[in-house]
Protein backbone atom coordinates (compact mmCIF):
# COMPACT_ATOMS: atom_id res chain seq x y z
CA UNK A 1 0.00 0.00 0.00
CA UNK A 2 1.36 3.08 -0.70
CA UNK A 3 -0.34 6.22 0.65
CA UNK A 4 -0.30 10.30 0.09
CA UNK A 5 -1.77 12.05 3.01
CA UNK A 6 -2.26 15.57 2.30
CA UNK A 7 -3.05 18.05 5.39
CA UNK A 8 -3.01 21.47 4.86
CA UNK A 9 -4.14 22.81 8.12
CA UNK A 10 -5.47 21.03 11.40
CA UNK A 11 -8.66 21.04 13.55
CA UNK A 12 -8.74 18.84 15.55
CA UNK A 13 -10.15 14.51 15.08
CA UNK A 14 -13.25 12.46 16.40
CA UNK A 15 -12.22 10.42 19.86
CA UNK A 16 -12.81 7.22 17.53
CA UNK A 17 -10.06 8.31 14.83
CA UNK A 18 -6.83 6.84 16.36
CA UNK A 19 -8.34 3.62 16.79
CA UNK A 20 -9.65 3.70 13.25
CA UNK A 21 -6.30 5.03 11.79
CA UNK A 22 -4.23 1.49 14.78
CA UNK A 23 -6.78 -0.59 13.39
CA UNK A 24 -6.32 -0.15 9.81
CA UNK A 25 -2.43 -0.08 10.03
CA UNK A 26 -2.28 -3.15 12.24
CA UNK A 27 -4.91 -5.01 9.63
CA UNK A 28 -2.73 -4.07 6.66
CA UNK A 29 0.91 -4.63 8.41
CA UNK A 30 2.59 -6.20 5.60
CA UNK A 31 0.96 -4.14 3.00
CA UNK A 32 2.55 -0.53 3.64
CA UNK A 33 5.17 0.23 1.84
CA UNK A 34 5.65 4.01 1.82
CA UNK A 35 3.86 6.66 2.93
CA UNK A 36 4.37 10.78 2.05
CA UNK A 37 2.58 13.25 4.34
CA UNK A 38 2.41 16.27 2.60
CA UNK A 39 2.05 19.11 5.27
CA UNK A 40 3.39 22.57 6.71
CA UNK A 41 1.34 21.60 10.33
CA UNK A 42 4.70 21.99 12.04
CA UNK A 43 4.02 19.69 15.29
CA UNK A 44 2.78 17.08 12.09
CA UNK A 45 6.23 17.18 10.70
CA UNK A 46 7.97 17.02 13.99
CA UNK A 47 6.11 14.31 15.14
CA UNK A 48 6.39 12.17 12.00
CA UNK A 49 10.17 12.89 12.53
CA UNK A 50 10.37 11.42 15.56
CA UNK A 51 7.82 8.07 15.41
CA UNK A 52 7.61 7.26 11.63
CA UNK A 53 9.83 4.76 12.08
CA UNK A 54 7.46 3.01 13.86
CA UNK A 55 5.37 2.78 11.20
CA UNK A 56 5.28 0.35 8.81
CA UNK A 57 7.23 1.16 5.22
CA UNK A 58 8.90 3.96 4.72
CA UNK A 59 7.42 7.32 6.04
CA UNK A 60 8.69 10.69 4.77
CA UNK A 61 7.40 14.10 5.17
CA UNK A 62 6.99 16.59 2.40
CA UNK A 63 6.42 20.95 2.44
CA UNK A 64 2.72 21.67 0.26
CA UNK A 65 4.88 23.27 -2.42
CA UNK A 66 6.72 19.83 -2.79
CA UNK A 67 3.85 17.47 -3.06
CA UNK A 68 4.39 16.42 -6.73
CA UNK A 69 7.98 14.79 -4.99
CA UNK A 70 6.16 13.59 -2.51
CA UNK A 71 3.56 11.57 -4.92
CA UNK A 72 6.70 11.03 -7.43
CA UNK A 73 8.79 8.85 -4.39
CA UNK A 74 5.29 7.39 -3.25
CA UNK A 75 5.07 6.10 -6.81
CA UNK A 76 8.85 4.89 -7.08
CA UNK A 77 9.23 1.49 -7.48
CA UNK A 78 10.59 -0.92 -4.75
Amino acid sequence: MRCVIVVPEFHGMTGGAPWQDLRTGVEHLRAWKRIALVTDVEWMTHLTALFGWMTPGETRTFPPARRADAVARVQDGD
